[in-house]
């Protein structure tokens, strides 16, 4: 027994110890035990089930605890299984795991993953990104784009090669000087890179530095930047024998008349020069061609496309998908049973109400998990889920101000138009549009990308051969929680896993020129 240091002394080792622990967990607290195991006093931390995460809190807290203390290699679990998961624990770890793995931010340092946690992309997308090719990475928000971008950027960096990752963000500007903006942060930002892996090659780097610091004095003319980013970037990957990988993330947000201008320079300067650029956003708002210079990428000619949007129109690969996600978070806080967390039927409410958009149903089980807690429920079940869908809503709308950019008001327009055609006039949560080029259809388009309608089919034709119509889905924000709407008819598929063609030739269908009305 410890019979050399004070109590007082033993509290404040237990504290040293607890908070530790509860810091690698990423929770304010943690309840500990002291117990007499044999002649020896272990501090055993209090846990519902044996989890990888807990086996990893106790190897951090071992490596972090100074000689010193008196608890320094006695430190173990006392398991008590919960009575409610969202009152345990574990509960609350797995809410803090998922708000850091859905907050990937591209250009800043991956957070922890513990083994397991990562789920491979449905199409192995991974082996694709990783490809010495230029790519257009497409989906809508939250299925995973940058995710896939740091996924893409770990495999890279065991390798020679070298990968680099610029977040669009900063550059919305419509001015003609983001271009020297863009292109002087990512030389800076390859320089950076390349002399953490390859240092001995520091006289060609230099050069990377020397085109960003030129082309902001002037000394270098926008329309001459890409061949003098070409030489300097041959410089650097001639040096070091190793290909160069540019990720862009986020790329809708430049502004759009701005977008086919950067994306040509920069495939200018990688092109030749073992570069290889890939270009991440938003399908329908991404304008990397412009038709009437001829500058930008074209796709498939200049660019291949990766798609990653996993949508409702194979709903059940998407729920497979779904399930595969949540149930290797669960299984890290030691719950192996999807049933113990959650009901089916709120399960699957979460599936259909995020269309297969990862980021959202994870953001959405956490939500309903404190929701269910709240309300003393055993697990969670579908009123939880009802709430905190409701409130994802105005989530999705400061999504669209913020991806839309001038676009905003038309979006909110259509989508006023939509709900009331649908919700008030017709009491359904779904639409038919004809698939034509117009300003209607666009708008459906980018809504979608924003996850506030979610594509059912892309091939309908309720009328005669010819007609070609896309069924879409409402969001369910849209008329749940804060938003009820009474005796709205909900479309599900009539088997439970896929549409029928003769179900959705029966939903409404949206008028022309609706944007006018």
């Amino acid at each position: 027994m410890m019979q050399t240091t004070g109590a007082m002394d033993l509290k404040q080792a237990e504290a040293e110890a607890s908070g530790l622990f509860a810091q690698s967990l990423g929770l304010p607290e943690v309840n500990a035990v002291v117990e007499l195991v044999g002649t020896e006093e272990f501090l055993k931390f209090r846990v519902g089930h044996r989890a990888p995460v807990y086996d990893h809190a106790l190897r951090e807290t071992l490596e972090g605890l100074p000689d010193a203390n008196p608890y320094r290699g006695l430190l173990g679990l006392q398991i008590e299984p919960p009575e409610r998961f969202p009152d345990s624990m574990e509960a609350n770890v797995l809410r803090g795991l998922l708000v850091r793995s859905t907050r990937p931010i591209a250009g800043q340092p991956t957070p922890h993953a513990f083994p397991g946690q990562y789920v491979p992309f449905q199409n192995n997308e991974e082996t694709q990104a990783i490809q010495p090719a230029t790519h257009l990475i497409v989906g809508r928000r939250g299925v995973g784009k940058t995710t896939l971008i740091l996924k893409a950027k770990e495999l890279l960096e065991r390798s020679r090669n070298l990968p680099v990752v610029l977040d669009m963000q900063p550059y919305k500007s419509p001015d003609d000087s983001v271009l020297i903006d863009v292109l002087a942060d990512l030389a800076k930002g390859i320089a950076k890179v390349a002399a953490r892996k390859y240092p001995r090659a520091s006289n060609a780097i230099k050069k990377l530095d020397q085109f960003a610091d030129d082309l902001f004095k002037g000394l270098t003319k926008p329309e001459r930047a890409s061949a003098a980013l070409r030489r300097a970037l041959s410089a650097v990957t001639t040096a070091v024998d190793a290909d160069l990988f540019v990720f862009l993330d986020d790329y809708h947000l430049v502004h759009a008349d701005q977008q086919p201008n950067v994306a040509e320079a920069i495939h200018g300067g990688l092109k030749g020069a073992r570069g290889w650029l890939k270009v991440a956003g938003l399908r329908s708002l991404l304008r990397v061609y412009d038709p009437a210079t001829k500058k930008g990428l074209q796709s498939p000619g200049d660019a291949q496309v990766i798609s990653l949007d996993l949508t409702l129109v194979d709903p059940e690969a998407a729920e497979e998908h779904l399930r595969s996600i949540v149930l290797n978070f669960l299984k890290l806080v030691g719950v192996d049973r999807l049933g113990i967390a959650v009901a089916e039927g709120a399960f699957h409410r979460l599936v259909w109400a995020n269309a297969g958009v990862p980021r959202d149903f994870l953001q959405m089980f956490s939500k309903s998990i404190d929701h269910a807690r709240r309300a003393c429920r055993q697990k969670v079940e579908l009123s939880d889920t009802n709430l905190a869908i409701g409130e994802f809503g105005q989530q999705k709308m400061r999504d669209l101000e913020e991806d839309a950019g001038n676009e905003q008001n038309l979006l909110k327009t259509a989508l006023e138009a939509i709900e009331t055609h649908c919700l008030d006039k017709n009491k359904v949560n779904a639409f038919l549009i004809r698939s034509e080029s117009s300003d209607e259809h666009k708008a459906v388009q980018t809504l979608s990308d924003l996850r506030l309608l979610h594509l059912l089919h892309q091939t309908i034709t309720p009328h005669k051969a010819g007609e070609r119509y896309e069924a879409y889905l409402l969001d369910y924000s849209l008329f749940t929680g804060f938003r009820q709407r009474r005796n709205i008819e909900q479309m599900l598929p009539e088997d439970g896993k896929q549409f029928k063609a003769k179900q959705l030739r029966k939903i409404p269908i949206l008028p022309q020129g609706f944007l006018k009305t």
